[in-house]
């Protein structure tokens, strides 16, 4: 039976490219490259949302609430082997006023959604794997450092509060870090090489987690 893998994230996971209308093809987006380096065993399901945030409704980009759509998004897929889930980078735009505290405080709300869902095989948990969110970069885009604001600065400090988390949650962890290559234009969205080296660090993770199942 093959095995089925929920990428559930923002415009990362969307895969839009860096003049930010566009959209990468599947062959280039990382969930469509894992899809392929996967295999026929598996099932790669793309849930990616720009502007998608953790659990903040958003006043500017109706419906981006992440929480809201999660559950019924588990459900409407499941059973679901395993939940890929990052968020967070748009928790820190400036009009949500939040911490990269709260950010960490928020998913773990998202990971108690899914550990509750019943979405796994026989109705169990599915197994979980929260990805850190890669830093974004200030590249002097004005309107990028108006919405943004210290946002730059917090999402450095995420993977102090989403590694322990992951641990206390019980939940395999990944932190790409500056291993993902973002665009030189606007600092947040992955260059066709940076799907790459993402693709290659997802797949790592899924066998080791699905592999021998």
């Amino acid at each position: 039976m093959r095995k089925t893998v929920l990428c559930y994230g923002d415009s990362n996971t969307f895969g839009l490219m860096p003049d930010l209308q566009s959209r990468y093809p599947y062959s280039v987006r990382w969930t469509g490259r894992l899809q392929r380096e996967l295999g026929e065993k598996y099932y790669v399901l793309e849930e990616g949302l720009g502007g998608r945030t953790t659990v903040w409704d958003d006043p500017v980009e109706m419906h981006k609430n992440g929480k809201t759509y999660l559950l019924p998004c588990l459900e409407s897929h499941r059973p679901i082997d395993l939940v890929i889930l990052m968020l967070g980078t748009n928790d820190l735009k400036e009009r949500f006023h939040v911490s990269s505290f709260d950010v960490g405080q928020s998913i773990k709300n998202l990971l108690g959604c899914i550990k509750g869902s019943a979405s796994g095989p026989d109705l169990a948990s599915p197994e979980i794997l929260l990805v850190c969110p890669v830093p974004i970069r200030d590249r002097g885009n004005i309107d990028l450092q108006r919405m943004l604001g210290a946002g730059f600065q917090k999402s450095l400090e995420l993977d102090g509060y989403l590694a322990p988390l992951a641990e206390e949650m019980q939940v395999h962890y990944l932190n790409p870090g500056d291993r993902v290559e973002v665009s030189k234009t606007d600092g947040i969205h992955y260059t066709e090489q940076g799907h790459r080296v993402m693709t290659a660090l997802m797949k790592e993770k899924v066998l080791e987690i699905l592999g021998d199942r």
